[in-house]
C-alpha cells in the first residue's frame, strides 16, 4: 500500500505542476492579448482559444487534486454527531456514489472525446478531441482517489473519518 500512496503522491504533484504550468500559461497569453490588442493594435487570434481550453484542463485536474486533498465542499455536521458504524457507513456511501458519479462521467467523457475527434478548432486548428479528452483524464484521477479514500475510510479509526486531509 505505501508503493501505491507514494504513485498516488507523485500523481498529485504532477498534476499540480500542470495546473500551475496551466496557470502561468494563461496569465502570460493574457497579458500578451492585451498589449497586442491595445499597444501594438493588432490581435492575435489564438491565445482566447488556448486560455479557454488550458482552463478546461485546470478545472478538471484541480478538481482530482482537491478531491484528493479533502477540500471540496462538504456538510459534515450531521455526520459528525452519528455514531461510529453509521459514520463510516456515511462516508464509504458517499465515496461511492462520487466513485459511480466519476465512472459514469468517464465513460460519456470517452464516447464525447472519441466523436469530437475530427472537428478542428477555429483558431487554433487541432482537434476538439484535445480540449473534451480534460473530462474522462480527470475523472479518471477522480476515480482513482475515490478508490484510495475508500480504502482509508475502511481502514481509518472513526474518530480520524472526518479530520481534513488524509
Amino acid at each position: 500500500m505505501q508503493a501505491i500512496r507514494k504513485l498516488l503522491d507523485i500523481s498529485e504533484r504532477t498534476l499540480a505542476v500542470v495546473c500551475i504550468l496551466s496557470f502561468v500559461a494563461m496569465f502570460v497569453l493574457g497579458i500578451a492579448t492585451v498589449v497586442f490588442r491595445f499597444i501594438i493594435q493588432s490581435s492575435l487570434a489564438f491565445p482566447d482559444e488556448l486560455i479557454r481550453y488550458l482552463f478546461v484542463w485546470m478545472i478538471f485536474l484541480g478538481s482530482a487534486i482537491a478531491f484528493r486533498r479533502n477540500m471540496h465542499a462538504a456538510i459534515g455536521v450531521l455526520v459528525a454527531y452519528l455514531p461510529s458504524t453509521l459514520k463510516r457507513a456515511a462516508l464509504v456511501f458517499a465515496t461511492l456514489i462520487s466513485g459511480f458519479f466519476f465512472l459514469d462521467i468517464m465513460i460519456y467523457g470517452i464516447d464525447l472525446t472519441l466523436r469530437v475527434r475530427p472537428q478542428i478548432s477555429p483558431a487554433l486548428e487541432v482537434s476538439m478531441a484535445w480540449v473534451y479528452g480534460a473530462v474522462p483524464v480527470g475523472m479518471a484521477f477522480l476515480l482513482v482517489y475515490a478508490v484510495e479514500l475508500l480504502v482509508i475510510q475502511s481502514r481509518a479509526p472513526a474518530d480520524e473519518l472526518l479530520t481534513e486531509g488524509h
